[in-house]
């Protein structure tokens, strides 16, 4: 790790140099070297005295910063990537190891996005956490994050994510390659994710939402961006999400009608099947989110987890 260091509050340089500092602390938190353009789109500033006032950096700066760092030897440059001092090696080869398993990923992810296209009450289907970094395990989940028509939540998921439940590839306890995870959907009604966040500050979550990959999009997307102010205020460089015609799918021209009146039944049979961890946990904390508006199940939430790793980094450094 690099050596512990400051910077005064009114050398815009050394600011700039802190957000690098600051973003790359965290993906290192997760154990992923981002690519450049990653890190140049999704810098931290903000949070530490004398930000506010100053201008966002400009790519230009941004580079000039990372160079600077390099040559400091607080920071590794090299394949497109970057990374903690004594880190780029370590996680380049894990990105390598990863990235095989991306192609199959991404086929099976958009098998599913179809299957949700499917319903009319679905507008938007994203794969998130790793996956969407294409870093993701071999063996790991794919992890889905929805937005239905209001009043219409828990019917789509019933009959969506039952179908793969049926089937035998719905996430459980046990481990299986892929297995799909459909455990957070939101309403349209309901696009401001801030409640959804832990106290204080939640960088995971910051960067889970801005490394989105839209599978499928009505036109939602711009919304969903736009209401989530609180996020990008942290992070003034990051650009809406794009979806690549490589992983976008298309709805069918004859799709499962909305049914407002099977809503009150789709809960009731829901509520009964939640497992204990669930009923335990339901509305009690950000990580199992039960309502009209939001199901969110994430009983294994690691947020806090990765907000210590990443804190105690930007401690090492200093900052």
């Amino acid at each position: 790790m690099p050596d512990v260091f400051s910077f005064p509050s009114t050398d815009r340089p050394g600011r700039i140099r802190e957000a690098l500092l600051r973003t790359v602390a965290y993906f290192d938190a997760i154990d992923y070297a981002p690519t450049w353009a990653e890190v140049s789109a999704w810098v931290e500033w903000s949070g530490a005295q004398g930000f506010d006032q100053l201008a966002v950096p400009t790519a230009e700066e941004l580079v000039v910063a990372r160079d600077a760092l390099v040559g400091e030897r607080k920071l590794e440059s090299a394949f497109g990537r970057v990374a903690l001092q004594g880190r780029l090696a370590v996680l380049s080869a894990l990105v390598l190891d990863r990235m095989r398993v991306v192609p199959r990923k991404f086929r099976r992810a958009k098998r599913v996005a179809r299957w949700l296209a499917c319903f009319r009450s679905v507008r938007f289907v994203a794969l998130v956490n790793t996956t969407a970094l294409s870093h993701a395990r071999d063996r790991a989940d794919l992890d889905f994050f929805v937005i239905t028509s209001h009043g219409h939540i828990w019917t789509t998921r019933l009959f969506s994510a039952g179908s793969y439940r049926f089937l035998g590839r719905l996430a459980n306890a046990e481990e299986i390659p892929d297995a799909i995870c459909l455990s957070y959907f939101i309403s349209d009604a309901s696009l401001d994710l801030g409640s959804h966040m832990l106290v204080g500050d939640d960088p995971y979550f910051r960067y889970w939402f801005l490394s989105m990959m839209p599978l499928y999009d009505d036109g939602i997307a711009q919304q969903l961006w736009a209401a989530n102010g609180q996020i990008l205020a942290k992070h003034p460089r990051a650009m809406p999400w794009q979806i690549s015609s490589d992983v976008c799918v298309t709805p069918p021209r004859v799709r499962i009608p909305r049914t407002p009146s099977t809503e009150a039944w789709a809960r009731k049979i829901q509520h009964r099947w939640f497992p204990a961890q669930i009923r335990d946990r339901m509305n009690q904390d950000q990580a199992v989110i039960v309502s009209d508006e939001a199901l969110k199940f994430h009983v294994d939430d690691a947020r806090e987890v990765f907000k210590q790793r990443y804190e105690e980094r930007l401690e090492t450094l200093g900052l």
